[in-house]
C-alpha cells in the first residue's frame, strides 16, 4: 500500500528506536502527517495507477488520514503506551502497511495472481454473552474451539506464504478461548509478536489485568461492540454490559492500548450510531481511535429480516457517514455503504481483501456468509496448505463476481460500490453460487435460511431497492465525473480537490 509512495527504502534505513524517538516529538509528527497527507492525495487521487473511480480514492485518502490524524491525538494526549507506540511502528507500519507487494511477489510469481491480505479467525464459539440476534449463534455453553496447533500453523502459513502479518480475532468471545492443554489467546499473541492483530470483543472481560497485558504485549487492538448508548446496547447484549464497556474503555486508556469500536447497525438504532452525539461521545469522550459499522446481516441466532435498515435508512446511513468521514474526519467504515473505500467486496480471498475460519474450522469466503468450502484440519491431515482454500469454486467464483462487478472493470464502468455484498445486495447471485459449488451450511440457521423461499425473495428485493435508490448518489458522484474527464470536457474539482 504505501510502499507505492517509495518510502521502503527510507523505513529500512531507520530503526525502530530511532523512529519511535521522532514520533514522540509533536513538531515531528506535524511534518509527518502534513507530508503523509500530500503523498496520500499525489499517489491515489493524482497518480491514480489503479484507475480507479476520482471519489473512490478521494474516500479511500480521507479514510486513511482520519486514522493517522487519530493516532497522532492518541500519542499527543498519552493513550499509547511506549511499547504498544514501539510496537505500531514495528509491527503495524513495518510489517502490515509498508512492502506488502514485496512479500507476496513469491506467491504471485507461482501463482499468477495475489493473496488475502489477511485472514479472520474466531478460535472459540463460546461467549458469556446472549446477544439478540448474534450471527454466530454463541452462548456460555458452547464449548467448540480451534485446536491451538492447528490456529497457529494458520497464523504461520499465512506469514510465511503470503508474507501477512495483519489477523483479525473475532468470535464467540476472543478473551475466552481456552484449550484443554492450557493455551489461550494471549499466547498467540505473544508467540506471533511480530504480527498485528484486531479483536473483535464484547469488552466486558477486559480487566485491569488484561489491559496491562494487551499493552505489554503491543500488538492488539481491541474493537469493541456497541450498539449506541447505554439504553441501545443493554437491550441488545443484556443489562449492566454499557457500563462494563466504559470502565474495559477506562482500563484500555489507563494502559495505553489504542481501542476501536464496532456497531451493528439496524432499523431500530440506525439515527443513534450515525449521530454526531454518537460520534462526539465514543471518539472524542471515550477516547475511540477508529470505527467499525456492522449493518445487521439476517444470519445466526434467530434471523430476521425485520431488523436490517430499511432501504430508505441506508441511504440516509450512506449520507451521514459521508459526513462523519469528511466533516467530523472520524474513521468509522461501514463494510456495505463504504464498499467504495475498499473497490467493493473484499471476501473469498480476494487481493487485499480475506477470508474466515471459524471455530471448527470451517472455511467460509467472509464472517457473514455462512456457507462453508473446506475444513481446515482436513485439508491439514491431507498434508495440504491454507492457500488450497482459494482454490474452491465458490471463492473463485466470488473473485470472478468481484473482478467483473467492479474490481477489475475501467474507471467509467465500475459498477455500483454503494452496494458491494453478494449474501445480501446481490443475493440471488449468492443463493446460485451456493447451490452450483456444493458449499454446504456452517450451522443450522444458515441451512434454514437457504431452504426459506421469503427469505431469499426478499433479500433478493431488498437488494434490488437499495440499489436503485443508491444507483443517482453512485452516478452522479462517482461515474458521471469519470466519463466527463475521459471525453476531454473540463470536470469541476470535487470539494477535497480544491482544498488540496
Amino acid at each position: 500500500m504505501l510502499d507505492s509512495l517509495r518510502i521502503d527504502a527510507v523505513w529500512k534505513s531507520l530503526s525502530t528506536g530511532l523512529l519511535d524517538t521522532s514520533i514522540k516529538q509533536k513538531l515531528v509528527r506535524k511534518w509527518a502527517l502534513e507530508k503523509g497527507d500530500e503523498l496520500l492525495y499525489q499517489r491515489y487521487v493524482v497518480d491514480n495507477p489503479d484507475n480507479r473511480p476520482r471519489r473512490v480514492e478521494e474516500l479511500r485518502v480521507q479514510v486513511l488520514s482520519n486514522l493517522f490524524h487519530t493516532v497522532d491525538r492518541a500519542l499527543g494526549d498519552g493513550r499509547i503506551s511506549p511499547q504498544v507506540r514501539r510496537a505500531l511502528i514495528r509491527n503495524f507500519v513495518g510489517h502490515v502497511i509498508i512492502g506488502e507487494n514485496d512479500r507476496q511477489a513469491p506467491f504471485v510469481e507461482r501463482n499468477g495472481f495475489s493473496p488475502p491480505s489477511f485472514v479472520t479467525i474466531s478460535p472459540t464459539k463460546r461467549c458469556n454473552l446472549h446477544c439478540t440476534g448474534c450471527y454466530a449463534s454463541s452462548t456460555a455453553a458452547n464449548t467448540e474451539k480451534l485446536d491451538y496447533d492447528v490456529f497457529r500453523w494458520i497464523l504461520e502459513e499465512k506469514r510465511r506464504d503470503w508474507g501477512s502479518f495483519f489477523t483479525v480475532i473475532s468470535g464467540g468471545e476472543p478473551f475466552m478461548y481456552r484449550t484443554d492443554d492450557g493455551h489461550d489467546i494471549f499466547d498467540i499473541f505473544q508467540e506471533f509478536n511480530d504480527n498485528y492483530f484486531m479483536v473483535y470483543t464484547n469488552g466486558t472481560l477486559i480487566t485491569p489485568e488484561v489491559a496491562r497485558r494487551l499493552a505489554w504485549l503491543g500488538n492488539v487492538t481491541p474493537a469493541i461492540s456497541v450498539e449506541g448508548f447505554e439504553e441501545q446496547t443493554d437491550e441488545r447484549r443484556g443489562k449492566g454490559v454499557h457500563e462494563k464497556i466504559l470502565q474495559a474503555f477506562a482500563n484500555l486508556r489507563e494502559a495505553g492500548v489504542p481501542f476501536g469500536i464496532s456497531a451493528t447497525a439496524t432499523r431500530l438504532n440506525v439515527d443513534i450510531l450515525t449521530s454526531d452525539e454518537f460520534v462526539d461521545y465514543y471518539f472524542n469522550e471515550q477516547g475511540a481511535v477508529y470505527g467499525w459499522m456492522f449493518q445487521y446481516m439476517p444470519i445466526g441466532r434467530s434471523f430476521t429480516l425485520d431488523l436490517v435498515v430499511t432501504p430508505d435508512q441506508r441511504l440516509k446511513m450512506y449520507e451521514r457517514e459521508e459526513h462523519i468521514i469528511f466533516d467530523k474526519k472520524i474513521f468509522l467504515v461501514d463494510f456495505w455503504n463504504g464498499g467504495p473505500i475498499s473497490n467493493g467486496c473484499i471476501s473469498a480471498g480476494r487481493p487485499g481483501g480475506y477470508f474466515y475460519i471459524d471455530w471448527n474450522g470451517h472455511v467460509s469466503p467472509c464472517v457473514f456468509f455462512p456457507y462453508q468450502t473446506a475444513d481446515i484440519n482436513d485439508i491439514y491431515r491431507q498434508g495440504g496448505h491454507l492457500s488450497d482454500v482459494l482454490m474452491h469454486p465458490l471463492f473463485q467464483r466470488i473473485r470472478n463476481w468481484q473482478d467483473a462487478y467492479g474490481y477489475k472493470r475501467e474507471s467509467t464502468e465500475v459498477q455500483n460500490l454503494i452496494v458491494p455484498c453478494p449474501i445480501r445486495d446481490h443475493y440471488a447471485f449468492a443463493y446460485n453460487a451456493i447451490r452450483k459449488t456444493g458449499a454446504t451450511p456452517m450451522d443450522e440457521p444458515a441451512a434454514a435460511a437457504l431452504d426459506d423461499e421469503a427469505y431469499r425473495e426478499g433479500l433478493v428485493d431488498y437488494g434490488h431497492k437499495v440499489a436503485e435508490l443508491t444507483k443517482p448518489v453512485w452516478d452522479q458522484e462517482f461515474i458521471e465525473p469519470e466519463r466527463t474527464e475521459h471525453s476531454g470536457e473540463h470536470a469541476a474539482p470535487t470539494e477535497m480537490a480544491k482544498g488540496a
